[in-house]
């Protein structure tokens, strides 16, 4: 336990624990101080001074960010002398790069320069402006950056490395030519280390790192702004997303929830609104425009002249908990209800482990297992969590049994074939000695043979070591949702291809929702485009177009993430909530609520 101090602030009695900052220890005791280069969870800096206080028998102002309170001492944190400090502060920051705020879409409410050059009365500049020639990388696919607008203040150098774990960018040069620059000074584009996760551009203040996608569509501090769950994999992060006028204009993680913490990957954070897709908005037949009454009409008909058995109703693993149950209830009009997972995984969804607080766990984890998994591809906030732990607390990482990613430079063992050898698990045995809160993430694969011979494995090691009950284990499928959707019956799916040719089918209702590709992934299995072209009538329900869509006799639209009122599951176990962010586009309809027209 850390000794308890006590000091006065601004003349008020403060208490905390030694080692606490002078800035936590006010915001503790709801006390005021202006920051700048600060971030929460970050490590502090102290470079801006905005936040600088006076220590009573000192003569100097010093940073309250970077300073720890001392027992006893007596801080002062608004003062005329402060005042003016801060405020030169401000305008040698405003003069020093090509701040022209007129033209900038932070201006009059994003922009955290401007937040403290308000309330520090700054509307003019004493200093001669630099005006330096400086450039704009917009190489990135998602997010460029703008050195005019940068102030120096490291808070995406220190997210980059301490939040995602990849250190892509830090400061280069000095003096005047100091700048923000990415791996060894090449473009965002070319840049071999960025993940694109984004974080960098939430963390920065002036909107030097910036959005293109966002860029002029409004000021986020007028946007309305709803929080709800993410939906490109089954960790199910926390979204805070950002609308004006019936459109997204930004989203970003939330920073309450307990999964991320606001931190998101580039799934979470582009992937579900500024990736360009293909919307279907009304209902088509043949491929042409129709009524939703023509297209139930012809779908019914269809129905009515398919045999139930020869009837098979086939949905992705990403529809909601509230789907999956109206798909489970109309189960006996059909011969078949599936839900396609990669191979391997039906075993891994199936009445899953509850593995405790995991946030907690890998917080806290000295030593990553990593069997059968690949977070880097499927799940980019648990990879930055395993990332960080090695990088930051040291914690040993074992990689088993996966594909190649950029964990494996950070990694003790990582092979992609596991031998079974004495040799080979001695020295597994040996990285892992001294770990007293491992955790093992697994993935399908470790529900082969290979893999249960693995896991047997690991917990010989850990016997044989007296770690107790061994490592916490953390089980990560690739579907979205496929842990609800087998909860609710829905039968999981390894292999489509056999699975649909395993009887003739006359009629079959493929449930696709807002899967990105459309199902065209469905098309990559072998012999799937023959079956499916020997099918009489394919309905497929699907928001974005694809060559399944294109090939289907009947579509029907459904509505996205960002429309929708439901539940996910995610790998947890946990039920977590979507809210609709923006009106519904066009005729779209809910997926249960079609899968209900459908049958009725």
């Amino acid at each position: 336990m850390s000794t308890p101090i006590k000091l006065t602030i601004n003349g008020q009695s403060c208490s905390c624990q030694a080692g606490q900052t002078i800035l936590e220890v006010a915001s503790a005791n709801n006390i005021y101080i202006p920051t700048l280069c600060w971030m929460k969870d970050r490590s502090p800096w102290g470079g801006c001074r905005v936040c600088i206080v006076e220590i009573e028998g000192s003569p100097k102002v010093v940073p309250a960010c970077a300073t720890p309170a001392a027992d006893g001492s007596a801080v002062t944190t608004n003062s005329p002398r402060l005042q003016r400090l801060r405020k030169m502060t401000l305008e040698l920051l405003f003069s020093e790069r090509n701040h022209v705020c007129p033209i900038c879409p932070m201006n009059k409410g994003d922009c955290g320069l401007q937040h403290q050059g308000y309330p520090h009365g700054v509307d003019s500049i004493r200093f001669p402006y630099l005006f330096p020639a400086l450039s704009m990388d917009l190489t990135g696919r998602y997010f460029g950056l703008d050195h005019n607008r940068c102030i120096l203040c490291t808070r995406c150098v220190r997210t980059c490395d301490e939040i995602e774990g990849v250190h892509t960018l830090d400061i280069a040069n000095r003096g005047e030519k100091n700048e923000v620059v990415v791996d060894l000074h090449v473009g965002l584009g070319e840049s071999e280390t960025c993940t694109q996760c984004g974080a960098c551009v939430a963390a920065c203040p002036t909107g030097a790192l910036f959005d293109k996608a966002q860029t002029y569509r409004g000021k986020l501090h007028s946007c309305r702004t709803v929080k709800t769950t993410c939906p490109e994999c089954p960790v199910g992060c926390g979204l805070e997303v950002f609308t004006k006028e019936d459109r997204i204009v930004e989203v970003f993680g939330d920073s309450d929830s307990q999964l991320n913490a606001g931190h998101l990957c580039k799934k979470g954070r582009y992937e579900t609104w500024a990736a360009p897709r293909h919307r279907i908005t009304q209902p088509l037949l043949h491929g042409k425009p129709v009524s939703w009454d023509e297209a139930l009409a012809f779908v019914r008909q269809a129905r009515a002249t398919s045999p139930v058995w020869e009837s098979v109703l086939l949905a992705s693993p990403r529809l909601t908990n509230e789907a999956a149950h109206a798909i489970h209830a109309v189960a006996d009009k059909l011969d078949r209800v599936g839900t396609y997972v990669v191979p391997n995984e039906a075993a891994l969804v199936d009445a899953p482990e509850q593995p405790g607080d995991v946030a907690q766990h890998l917080a806290e984890a000295d030593a990553f297992i990593l069997l059968g998994v690949q977070p880097v591809r499927d799940h980019g906030v648990i990879a930055a969590r395993v990332r960080t732990g090695v990088r930051k607390r040291g914690a040993k990482l074992v990689i088993l049994d996966c594909r190649r990613s950029d964990l494996d430079a950070y990694a003790d063992i990582a092979v992609r074939e596991v031998s079974l050898e004495r040799k080979f698990w001695a020295r597994v045995a040996e990285v892992l000695r001294d770990a007293k809160r491992p955790v093992l993430i697994y993935g399908p694969t470790a529900m082969t043979p290979v893999g249960v011979s693995v896991l047997d494995k690991l917990t010989e090691v850990f016997r044989a070591q007296g770690t107790g009950e061994g490592p916490a284990l953390v089980g990560l499928p690739s579907g979205v949702n496929s842990i609800g959707m087998v909860a609710a019956g829905v039968e999981p799916v390894e292999e489509v291809a056999p699975w649909l040719d395993a009887k003739p089918v006359q009629y079959l209702h493929l449930v696709l929702g807002d899967e990105p590709d459309g199902g065209a992934q469905l098309l990559e299995e072998k012999h799937m485009a023959d079956l499916l072209a020997g099918i009489p009538c394919v309905v497929v329900q699907a928001s974005y177009r694809s060559k399944l869509t294109d090939a289907a006799q009947v579509v029907l639209p459904a509505t996205i993430w960002a429309e929708k009122t439901g539940t996910l599951t995610n790998f947890t176990g946990r039920m977590l909530p979507l809210r609709p962010v923006v009106p519904v586009r066009g005729a779209g309809r809910d997926d249960a609520a079609i899968v209900e027209a459908v049958y009725a």
